[in-house]
């Protein structure tokens, strides 16, 4: 089954957490860690021009043709003012080319076909053209379809940092702080999240990391699912809700998958029974 490496590697991830080492895995002059490096459902989105292919965002693979991540990652403005006019390209498989920055001529990706964007929701879901072959090196995960206890165990992959602590464990604001941020998030269904150690705002105010959690399983145990994507950083400093100043006490809006299964799984022309876990989080 598709959920066992998950599993594995969710294990180890939360393994170096606790014991604070990170190992890593050097690609040229970067240095990927362990735990990006292992999961294979994470892809990058990157804007190819002629100027190259430049990375935006992750995307997290759902099925062979079909990826999601913020509507924020997925706009592309700022790309074509920045690199020139191009595309989007998704750059996926057992590569760390997938975390850096830039990428070499000799990467070129899998072509989008289309970007569907909710700015409303803070969610974009990416179709390719051709459908990538899934397997060792490049698996999918299910989307979780249950609203969120405030118990619930989540967890997300830093991609905008690969050298660093790139697992982090979240923990979901008071709704009375949360709701004094951002009026009506719980029926805008958005996760709201309190700061993680370190946080920085500047270097990661596009959001479009998976967030993940256990779902259980009646006859199948726990399995990880896709519960959320890192979204927007609401501040009371004026300037950091743009990511132009760091602020390490913003809270986190982060748009929930359970909404959108039906648009996902129209696009990846798919019965959406097939794409999500029915348990409830643990």
């Amino acid at each position: 089954m598709r959920t066992v490496p998950f599993i594995a590697a969710l294990v180890a991830a939360l393994a170096v957490s606790v014991t604070g080492q990170t190992n890593t895995a050097t690609t040229g002059s970067k240095a990927v860690s362990s735990e990006l490096a292992n999961v294979k459902f994470i892809a990058g989105l990157f804007w190819a021009s002629a100027n190259g292919l430049h990375r935006r965002c992750a995307a997290t693979v759902i099925t062979n043709n079909t990826l999601v991540t913020s509507a924020a990652c997925a706009m592309s403005d700022y790309p074509t003012t920045a690199y020139g006019a191009g595309e989007w390209r998704i750059v996926a498989g057992n590569t760390d080319d997938r975390y850096l920055e830039t990428v070499g001529s000799n990467v070129t990706g899998y072509s989008v076909a289309n970007v569907d964007i909710d700015k409303c929701a803070n969610f974009a879901v990416i179709q390719l053209k051709d459908p990538m072959v899934i397997g060792s090196e490049i698996q999918t995960i299910f989307l979780s379809s249950h609203s969120i206890d405030q118990s619930a165990q989540l967890y997300t992959y830093n991609t905008s940092d690969p050298t660093g602590n790139s697992f982090l464990s979240l923990a979901q604001g008071s709704s009375d702080a949360c709701e004094m941020l951002r009026p009506g998030y719980v029926d805008d269904y958005f996760i709201c999240t309190q700061p993680v150690q370190n946080q920085h705002v500047t270097g990661d105010y596009l959001g479009g990391d998976p967030i993940i959690g256990f779902s259980s399983q009646p006859q199948a145990g726990s399995i990880v699912a896709l519960v959320g994507i890192t979204g927007m950083y609401y501040s009371t400093i004026a300037n950091a809700q743009h990511g132009e100043m760091n602020d390490p006490t913003a809270y986190r809006f982060n748009p929930m998958v359970a909404p959108q299964v039906n648009t996902v799984a129209a696009y990846a022309g798919v019965n959406p029974t097939s794409i999500i876990t029915t348990g409830n989080l643990t």
